[in-house]
């Protein structure tokens, strides 16, 4: 037979798909879940990774791609006898297209009331948070009012860094009770892994001897790009041949990202590919890097710290960003990013006054004199065989079989509160700073 197309691979099959999933559905099996989600990362493994092990929970995933076709499906499943679960992921594709406030305030007028409508059919809502806020809002209120409403139509919020509920607090409010506790994903085996540094080095044209700092993913404000340059600067000219920096994603067409790439272009030691790395390069990058640096203003949940983790690479990260990331000072360098070099505090910023730019959109936002120190200090203690190890280690700990299974667990618990897992003591141990949980009934 020949094999033509693949299920829940195409968004205008996906109603098809549902029904062949009923259809197939094992209907000795009374806890089975078909598991709609959306909307739908093709390029990002994070949600294959996340429900790899939902099958043998008794679990069928489904992407359903949109609002419209999850309802189509909705529709289809409600009176089946099968308990459809919508999981919802990132929210910045209510308000990205809007033409000014008052389209963007229909826009989310129209999202929550399809959503109140899905949730209607019987279908249950379970919700992740990725960001606090989209890292480009250009409506902040707006953005927090629509997760508000969000969280207030959902059963569960799934919740991957332990500090979630206190760092959203300022924009909008996650009930103790709806909160499903499980850490994000490492990347094992999503990508690459088998090429020798030496190699990796030889490839990218990076000398041997030096160490190397790394910023990898999309170049964009938000991820402290000058202060990284500016740090970096100073550093090449305490100790000049020692160091490189290395820039791999692409970069968008803001007035300080175009900024940076000019400088980047003409610093003689930095290094940039700026544009979309493909899978099968993502280790070149990896590979020849010594030190992972993300000096971000913000931040939540990190992909990139977790790609980071799964080479064993180290890192540098700002302190006052990165409080929600999975952190242990033997493989990852804190710096003080509340001052900045010209002496600016971080509570006489515009973000302590509520403005979501704020000191997070400004360019100086961040401590220079600290980001130095710490790359400075990064290349003595971080460059390591013993710090490798221990992130190597702290990724096996976040293996995609082990969280998706333990995230199956968790859904199973809040569907069936009868259920009672035992928790993977490698994410639930005082080793790690995550634990699981499901929220109360």
């Amino acid at each position: 037979m020949l094999i033509t197309r693949r299920l829940g691979h195409e968004a205008a099959l996906a109603v098809d798909d549902a029904a062949r999933e009923l259809a197939a559905h094992d209907w000795t099996r009374p806890d089975g879940v078909l598991f709609g989600y959306f909307p739908v990362m093709p390029g990002n493994p994070f949600q294959d990774l996340l429900y790899s092990r939902l099958r043998p929970a008794g679990f069928t995933p489904l992407p359903t791609y949109d609002l419209t076709i999850t309802r189509q499906v909705a529709e289809m499943v409600a009176g089946s006898g099968v308990e459809f679960v919508v999981h919802l992921h990132w929210l910045n594709f209510v308000l990205a297209k809007a033409r000014d406030e008052a389209d963007a305030r229909d826009r989310v007028k129209a999202f929550l009331d399809g959503l109140a409508q899905l949730c209607d059919t019987g279908a249950r809502l379970l919700w992740t948070v990725h960001n606090i806020l989209p890292h480009e809002t250009r409506y902040p209120e707006l953005d927090a009012e629509l997760r508000q409403n969000v969280v207030s139509l959902a059963e569960r919020v799934h919740v991957m860094s332990p500090r979630t509920r206190e760092l959203v607090a300022p924009w909008f409010d996650i009930p103790a009770a709806k909160e499903l506790a499980v850490p994000h994903p490492c990347y094992q085996d999503a990508y690459p892994s088998w090429m020798p540094r030496a190699q990796a080095r030889a490839e990218l044209g990076l000398p041997d001897g030096t160490t190397v700092f790394l910023l990898l993913g999309r170049v964009q404000p938000y991820k402290g790009i000058t202060e990284l340059l500016d740090a970096f600067d100073r550093l090449c000219e305490r100790e000049p041949g020692r160091y490189a920096l290395l820039v791999a994603g692409p970069a968008g067409s803001d007035p300080e990202t175009l900024a940076f790439r000019d400088r980047v272009r003409a610093h003689p030691t930095a290094h940039a590919s700026l544009r979309k790395i493909p899978v099968e390069e993502m280790q070149v990058y990896l590979r020849a890097a010594d030190v992972a640096v993300l000096p971000y203003r913000r931040s939540l949940n990190s992909g990139a710290r977790a790609l980071a983790l799964t080479f064993g690479l180290p890192a540098v990260v700002r302190d006052d960003a990165a409080p929600g990331l999975r952190l242990e000072a033997n493989h990852t360098l804190r710096y003080d990013g509340r001052t900045t070099h010209t002496g600016t505090s971080y509570a006489e910023s515009s973000y302590a006054e509520s403005s979501y730019a704020g000191a997070f959109g400004n360019p100086t936002a961040g401590s220079v004199d600290g980001l130095l120190e710490a790359l400075t200090e990064a290349a003595q203690v971080l460059a390591t065989p013993q710090a490798r190890a221990s992130a190597a280690a702290a990724a096996a700990r976040l293996a995609p079989a082990r969280v998706s299974a333990t995230f199956a667990a968790a859904v199973r618990g809040w569907l069936d509160p009868e259920h009672d897992p035992e928790p993977d003591p490698a994410l639930a141990s005082g080793h790690d700073p995550d634990h699981v949980q499901g929220g109360t009934p």
